[in-house]
């Protein structure tokens, strides 16, 4: 499985991508911003982008940029990360909550929704 994260702060982003590494999720990025995101998952053919939550009331509603990501590469598996939970949303408006944020709980979620 090939991931790119957009994970800030850096320090949560750092540790993220070790946990996934050690879980064999292959991290292929971490981009700066919104271009280079969209750069990264084509150039490196992501199967799923970690993104951090925005800060609002739903801690898990998807960003804009999701439905784009979506639009574009239809494939791709989005995970909202916030700092205790975490969704995964795809294609076709399906949205899967967990409150468990271990990496073990996100790789079980991912290989489900992947073998859909």
């Amino acid at each position: 499985m090939r991931a790119v994260l957009r994970v800030d702060p850096p320090l949560l982003r750092d540790v993220f991508e070790h946990a996934l590494r050690m879980a064999g999720i292959d991290v292929v990025g971490s981009p700066p911003d919104a271009l280079a995101l969209l750069l990264a998952i084509k150039e490196r053919r992501a199967d799923v982008v970690f993104l951090t939550a925005p800060d609002s009331g739903d801690s898990l509603k998807a960003p804009g940029i999701c439905s784009h990501l979506l639009n574009e590469f239809p494939q791709l598996k989005i995970v909202m990360v916030s700092p205790d939970k975490y969704a995964i949303t795809d294609v076709g408006v399906r949205t899967l909550h967990c409150d468990d944020l271990s990496v073990d709980s996100i790789c079980a979620s991912l290989v489900t929704l992947l073998a859909d």
